[in-house]
């Protein structure tokens, strides 16, 4: 009889307490974990788009990514840099396109972005598929790598670089490997020789309105 006494005032202790919770407070906290409208996130696949993959032998050196906007989107750019004398210096931008759809998704393709990159956008709207190589005098087949994307959503700011993918190619046997956040301070990678990065920009200015600017 006790024990259901106890549980019945703590059940009444609990009921008072969300009872005398400020509404205002309540309000300010969800409206503080409220997700964001526009965002980047890491795909996920259904079953038959994994089993699509796994066909088509993706795995790791390939990233998919989802993002979600509004309707004033006019352009997407990916951008692919290099760590150089502690500044990152743009190696390609290729991933550029007119973009008008709210929905999309990026897939990237690599091995080690010093020789390769393949770009692949598509959207009800959009489609849009382009890849460099480059044919570089050091052998990076025996160099060390670390290689570390983007893995949370990600608020959607535009023409804000979000950083997608940091890699790091070095001789040494150790490589350390950083988040991508860090992309904005490079000297934190001043012990490695070849570091590189890949950017995505959604932007309110179509291409058409860069030209003219210029």
């Amino acid at each position: 009889m006790k024990r259901g006494i106890f549980c019945l005032v703590g059940l009444l202790i609990s009921l008072a307490l969300v009872a005398c919770t400020n509404p205002v407070e309540q309000k300010d906290i969800s409206s503080r974990v409220k997700p964001p409208v526009m965002y980047i996130e890491k795909a996920k696949l259904t079953d038959q788009e994994d089993k699509i993959a796994k066909l088509l032998g993706l795995d790791s050196e390939h990233i998919i990514y989802d993002f979600h906007l509004d309707n004033s989107v006019k352009r997407v750019q990916v951008n692919t840099y290099k760590l150089i004398d502690g500044e990152w210096k743009l190696v390609y931008g290729g991933g550029c396109l007119d973009y008008r759809d709210a929905e999309g998704r990026l897939a990237l393709g690599f091995k080690n972005l010093a020789e390769e990159l393949r770009i692949a956008i598509q959207s009800e709207n959009n489609s849009s598929t382009t890849q460099y190589t480059a044919n570089l005098p050091e052998d990076f087949r025996w160099m060390s790598s670390a290689t570390s994307s983007l893995s949370d959503r990600t608020e959607i700011l535009y023409e804000k670089e979000i950083p997608l993918v940091i890699q790091i190619l070095t001789s040494k046997n150790y490589v350390r490997s950083f988040p991508v956040e860090q992309f904005s301070t490079p000297e934190e990678y001043k012990d490695y020789e070849h570091v590189y990065a890949i950017t995505i920009l959604f932007s309110q200015k179509s291409l058409s309105d860069l030209i003219s600017v210029r």
